[in-house]
């Protein structure tokens, strides 16, 4: 008999509920999306056979310019650099996806490697989601600079991260290292305070 239960990295600090924070008198919101399934993919994104694959069996094109992501509400697959791609699953899918990308993409140069147990995605939203990510991350993140659908590898006071915005200036995305998550929480509730 198993007893297990799988919590999530922030399960204790943020719970299920989103952390209300003030931004210079702007609001925002903090939650954890959590479990959310993670595929590394590795490729040539010139081989046409390669990006065929990952669109029949994902249903999502693989994004070739830089910092750009393909955005579904289930899924997105984000542009990491030339090569590499990260795809993440709301939908549970992740073993299933994984092992058919795998199958389609045999005799591919390819790599497909789950990592989402590594990381943990924490959703802001609202008007001084910006001012909040601006103090301990270097990025330009002005809607007319990181508009909506931006990505980019970055930091967050001095946690590395990995920033998508998914409407300019309210709501983004910010997928980081489960082994800084504690850390990046509580860093963003005291500079939104």
């Amino acid at each position: 008999m198993h007893d297990a239960v799988l919590n999530s990295p922030l399960a204790g600090l943020l719970g299920r509920k989103a952390r209300d924070l003030q931004v210079d008198g702007r609001s925002c919101s903090l939650a954890e999306i959590p479990f959310v399934d993670m595929l590394n993919l590795r490729g040539d994104a010139g081989d046409a056979r390669f990006a065929q694959a990952v669109l029949d069996v994902t249903g999502m094109h693989l994004p070739t310019t830089a910092n750009t992501a393909s955005i579904d509400p289930q899924r997105q697959l984000l542009w990491l650099g030339p090569d590499e791609w990260l795809l993440k699953l709301r939908d549970r899918q992740g073993e299933a996806v994984g092992a058919a990308l795998r199958q389609a993409l045999s005799g591919i140069h390819s790599a497909v490697v789950d990592v989402g147990h590594g990381f943990t995605t924490l959703a802001l939203q609202g008007p001084g989601s910006v001012d909040l990510l601006a103090r301990g991350c270097p990025l330009d993140l002005h809607p007319r600079v990181f508009g909506t659908g931006a990505l980019a590898q970055s930091h967050i006071a001095k946690a590395g991260a990995t920033v998508l915005c998914l409407y300019a200036g309210i709501q983004y995305e910010v997928t980081v290292r489960r082994s800084f998550a504690d850390y990046l929480v509580r860093w963003l509730c005291e500079a939104g305070q």
